[in-house]
């Protein structure tokens, strides 16, 4: 009976969180009324940077972010991946590699990347990318 109680609440518990996440997501969402991917763009050096690591990097983070009063999330350059998705460490590693593996892009020596541990928002994760190698004679989807 005592384990019940505690699968309970801990039911309980998992679902009151993961209504405040839903609910601060969708604040945060329908505040960014005038925010879209060209915005997006504009926070880039877009002549330098390669849009296609832009554009799937906003896709992805979009997609992971969800949809809120039935329009997809407004993702922004400088949204932290910790402070306001509240994404894991796994997450953020499964996205870049599923981005990675997309668009021909190297994922060894991440190391030598100049933004190796600094991928804390979603610029930083494009510029990362951008800054590892292509892959040599790849396929891209």
């Amino acid at each position: 009976m005592e384990v019940i109680v505690i699968v309970g609440i801990l039911i309980f518990i998992g679902s009151c969180v993961a209504f405040l996440h839903h609910y601060r997501m969708r604040s945060i969402a329908l505040s960014r009324s005038d925010s879209d991917i060209c915005r997006y763009a504009r926070s880039f050096d877009y002549r330098n940077v390669d849009t296609k690591i832009m554009r799937e990097v906003y896709n992805h983070v979009q997609e992971w972010a969800g949809k809120y009063e039935g329009i997809p999330f407004p993702v922004e350059a400088d949204d932290c991946f910790d402070e306001i998705y509240k994404m894991d460490a796994d997450d953020l590693e499964y996205m870049y590699a599923d981005i990675a593996q997309k668009l021909g892009i190297s994922t060894e020596s991440p190391e030598a990347n100049p933004y190796w541990n600094k991928v804390t928002t979603v610029k930083n994760l494009v510029l990362f990318l951008h800054n590892q190698p292509k892959v040599k004679d790849s396929r891209v989807a």
